[in-house]
């Protein structure tokens, strides 16, 4: 844990190194003290089709999904990390978000 999964306008491919971005996710992930490295797993998913409001601007969202337990300051710290890697990789091509969800006990050992 945790599962890093970065949905992306697939246009930014055209432009970026998706890559890297995935590098740049995994690197911060790990920078946030939580993880063994060995435990992060990350996946970007492209979408052809997107549209965020009325700019026609790329899009990347982050969702990190952990196992429960972690406090509420540790989970600040890793979306603050996220997002700010996420930040200056994008630059102006994108905007982005971060979001930390806990997965629910029942449904994995």
């Amino acid at each position: 844990m945790p599962h890093c999964i970065i949905e992306y306008s697939a246009a930014l491919a055209e432009e970026l190194e998706i890559g890297q971005l995935v590098d740049r996710v995994h690197h911060a992930t790990l920078a946030s003290g939580l993880f063994a490295e060995k435990d992060i797993k990350i996946r970007a998913i492209a979408y052809p089709h997107s549209r965020n409001g009325l700019t026609g601007r790329a899009q990347v969202a982050t969702t990190v999904k952990l196992l429960p337990g972690r406090a509420a300051a540790q989970k600040e710290r890793l979306g603050t990390g996220v997002l700010a890697a996420l930040q200056t990789f994008l630059g102006d091509s994108a905007s982005s978000s971060v979001e930390i969800v806990d997965l629910s006990p029942a449904y994995f050992k």
